[in-house]
């Protein structure tokens, strides 16, 4: 137990290491939230289909975006594989 205990710590130093000033951590990306609203953004559904907008509001299972044609897109969370803000 005390290998594994030491073992942890360290992992724990090398976390905290990168995690304000290294690099990104991919496993536990930022959540998109209402401090992105008025940015641009890129969406990819699960269909496949791409989609780029400005962020116009969220709720709990939907999220809103201008798109450049002046239309507003509704998309449900559950259909969205990656967002990009940019």
């Amino acid at each position: 137990m005390q290998k594994l205990n030491d073992r942890d710590s360290s992992e724990n130093k090398h976390i905290e290491r990168f995690d304000s000033k290294g690099p990104r951590n991919f496993e536990n990306p930022e959540p998109l939230n209402v401090s992105h609203i008025g940015k641009s953004l890129t969406i990819t559904l699960v269909n496949g289909r791409t989609e780029s907008g400005v962020l116009k509001s969220m709720g709990a299972y939907m999220i809103s975006i201008d798109l450049p044609n002046k239309k507003e897109l509704i998309i449900n969370k559950g259909a969205i594989i990656t967002v990009t803000v940019m």
